[in-house]
């Protein structure tokens, strides 16, 4: 640890055993830092929403508790997909994966496998291009435009397949897609032989947090096998959304589901 970061952690420690705002002088006492130090971890503890001054006395600032429920959600969102998960692998018998964005990467946190003999060979900890996959296209849908951008800077994206999407300017139209139906759909766009579907799993505000995705070991489903894929595929990202405090309009998800769109 830097001494910069272990001043910074022992602010907010004193912060947090504290019951009242505290001067710069009474942190520095309690921390057992020189002020000049205390004074500059504080700007930029301040800059960040980790602590807030007002007149003078600093306390604990909102981002806090963002971490806080970050911290909660990790913790509680793997075990709910795999509640969610088993049911639907027992229900249509196929692969079952959840992932997370991590810049221009989606990195899987869970996977629950179907029980046939031709699976996706995926697993937990998996890092793939988003740009390619269900999944990453699901949460790339939801970034500002200008995250979008400065993510993709160049206009050539690499390609895993020949089918893989390599424009920037076509996956901005694809985003638009996805947005407006509330799914995503690749053809083995980062896989030879394995199309998947994708929504995403939003918390208690809204925010997707992560994507859930139905993978099937195929060139092409069957217009059933598809349409059974993304009906429990938007059951199953609704019910764990809903476990994490979000409650979705039910029209949209049936809306979607009955109105036989092709994916």
């Amino acid at each position: 640890m830097t001494p910069a970061i272990h001043v910074a952690v022992r602010i907010l420690d004193v912060l947090a055993d504290s019951s009242q705002p505290l001067t710069l002088s009474e942190i520095s006492r309690r921390a057992e830092v020189p002020k000049a130090s205390v004074y500059r971890a504080l700007n930029s503890l301040c800059a960040e929403r980790l602590v807030e001054m007002e007149s003078g006395v600093y306390r604990l600032g909102p981002r806090v508790l963002e971490f806080s429920a970050a911290y909660s959600r990790q913790l509680d969102i793997v075990q709910i997909f795999q509640r969610v998960a088993v049911n639907i692998v027992q229900e249509i018998d196929e692969t079952v994966q959840m992932a997370q964005l991590e810049g221009k990467e989606v990195i899987f946190i869970a996977k629950a496998d179907c029980t046939k003999l031709i699976r996706p060979a995926t697993f937990v900890g998996r890092r793939v291009p988003a740009h390619a996959t269900a999944v990453g296209k699901v949460l790339l849908s939801e970034l500002p435009e200008s995250r979008f951008f400065q993510l993709y800077g160049e206009e050539q994206l690499p390609a895993l397949t020949p089918y893989t999407i390599t424009s920037r300017h076509e996956l901005r139209k694809e985003l638009l897609r996805v947005r407006e139906r509330g799914y995503a759909a690749t053809r083995q766009e980062g896989t030879r032989n394995l199309c998947c579907v994708s929504a995403p799993i939003r918390d208690g505000s809204g925010n997707a947090v992560a994507a859930l995705s139905v993978c099937m070991a195929t060139e092409e489903p069957e217009p059933e096998r598809r349409e059974q894929a993304l009906r429990y595929l938007l059951w199953g990202a609704k019910e764990i959304s809903a476990r994490l405090g979000w409650s979705e309009p039910a029209q949209r998800v049936l809306g979607t589901v009955t109105s036989g769109g092709k994916l």
